[in-house]
């Protein structure tokens, strides 16, 4: 009989196919960016030190993405979909647990560094990276910890009874990556949020934003980071008022934007006043034609055409797919990590899986021939997932003939060019017809435990 000593050593052997198995297999279609240097280069950049288990640091970090790549599920789920070994949730909930918050921060911005450079032929305009501004609202579970972090909205009926986690994200314009996003409690402002992230931003780039990202302050706070702007004008600006100091044309002028006394005291470095362009444009708003003025800092009207800002501005509703792609394709709507920085990782993570996805598109773009952003995300969501299925089964030789399958049936997908399309914001599904539930599920069972 061998004794179970004598066994030990063996035991440990037989593990080491079984991580091999797991870092070779999962998730193929995407390793070509996120690979398994990078991810190991990570962990030693930020002093990570992990044992060698099955559930290492490689193998996690793949789950991560794998959860937003399949986000109608659970995270066990999503591993019994891409994993090829059985792991307990116990487990998985561990090892995502021992993931560093910053390690999880460091990839999301590697992926967003090689989605921009793919993007690059689309992205500049007049040697100028365009960058779409907005924000939104991610929610999470009703947990005490994430509702002193983040808090919850006031509504009608009260405060709310989930929190929601403020982001704030700049998306290229040529190709809707994500480049940058900055996240704060549900009270942080959108514009704040905003300037935290100009630093992170390269000199010469030109952020479009709605009203809520305009005023001479955060006109002049872009301007010192060597950022150009193009946001509509503030509601409470009378443009009538304003100084003109050169005249285009009757809607096309540069003037002086004073900068108010209230911002100047809580700023004494702040100027008295800044140049500004100010140019009308007709736009449809909420289904209404509309006379608006756009403001930006491109002053010179023949590098910079009135009629090219307009439109620049007047596609800044890609962003708006971007984050529907990130809540509803990917899984960000309603997060499930349950602590502050599992929100942060898993967000890190679903940013992740949008670029990565990006990046694919991008190449499938190039080899036929298309734009980028007029090919379908969901579509291209399916195939990475379906193609990684097919690659953790397939011989290696195969593995570079289903990369280009996968990228030809992408091309498929192209999105209709729908210039005035105007939808309303509402259901078209009426709700389950099941009562709200009041207070929680554990305070439910506790009252009714002796039912």
């Amino acid at each position: 009989m061998t004794s179970l000593s004598s066994s030990v050593g063996d035991i440990q052997s037989d593990l080491e196919p079984v991580r091999t198995r797991l870092r070779t297999t999962h998730l193929n279609a995407v390793r070509n960016v996120l690979t398994d240097e990078m991810i190991l280069g990570a962990c030693r950049s930020h002093e990570h030190e992990y044992r060698d288990r099955i559930l290492g640091p490689v193998v996690t970090a793949l789950h991560f993405v794998a959860a937003a790549l399949w986000p109608n599920d659970s995270f066990q789920q999503a591993w019994e979909v891409f994993g090829s070994e059985r792991v307990s949730s116990g487990s998985l909930s561990k090892a995502r647990g021992r993931f560093p918050e910053a390690v999880a921060v460091d990839l999301q911005k590697q992926v967003a560094g090689a989605a921009v450079d793919a993007s690059r032929p689309w992205s500049l305009w007049q040697g100028h990276r365009v960058l779409d501004l907005d924000g939104t609202g991610l929610s999470m579970e009703d947990n005490p910890e994430l509702k002193s972090e983040f808090g919850v909205p006031n509504t009608r009926l009260g405060p709310g009874r989930y929190p929601l986690v403020r982001m704030t994200a700049a998306t290229l314009w040529g190709t809707m990556t994500i480049v940058e996003y900055e996240l704060g409690p549900y009270r942080s402002a959108e514009n704040a949020l905003a300037i935290q992230m100009l630093p992170r931003l390269v000199r010469g780039d030109v952020v479009v934003g709605d009203r809520r990202f305009a005023g001479a302050n955060y006109y002049v706070a872009y301007e010192r980071h060597g950022v150009d702007y193009i946001t509509r004008a503030h509601q409470r600006l009378k443009i009538d008022r304003l100084t003109v100091f050169e005249r285009h044309a009757d809607d096309d002028f540069v003037a002086e934007l004073p900068v108010g006394p209230t911002h100047r005291k809580k700023d004494p470095t702040l100027p008295h006043g800044i140049l500004a362009r100010f140019i009308r444009v007709r736009a449809r708003i909420r289904g209404k034609d509309e006379l608006v003025w756009l403001v930006t800092s491109l002053l010179d009207c023949e590098k910079y055409p009135a009629d090219e800002i307009a439109q620049l501005y007047l596609e800044r509703w890609r962003i708006e797919i971007v984050f529907r792609q990130l809540k509803i394709a990917c899984g960000a709507d309603v997060l499930r990590s349950k602590t502050v920085s599992g929100i942060r990782k898993e967000i890190a993570a679903r940013v992740m899986a949008v670029n990565l996805t990006r990046i694919i598109m991008i190449d499938a773009a190039t080899k036929h021939d298309r734009a980028p952003n007029r090919l379908s995300f969901s579509a291209a969501l399916c195939e990475v997932a379906s193609t990684s299925l097919k690659m953790s089964t397939a011989p290696v030789r195969q593995l570079p003939l289903l990369y280009q399958l996968m990228l030809d049936n992408i091309a498929k997908a192209v999105v209709p060019e729908r210039p005035d399309r105007n939808e309303p914001r509402a259901t078209t599904r009426e709700k389950k017809d099941y009562p709200r539930l009041k207070g929680s599920r554990a305070e439910w069972r506790r009252k009714n435990a002796a039912a």
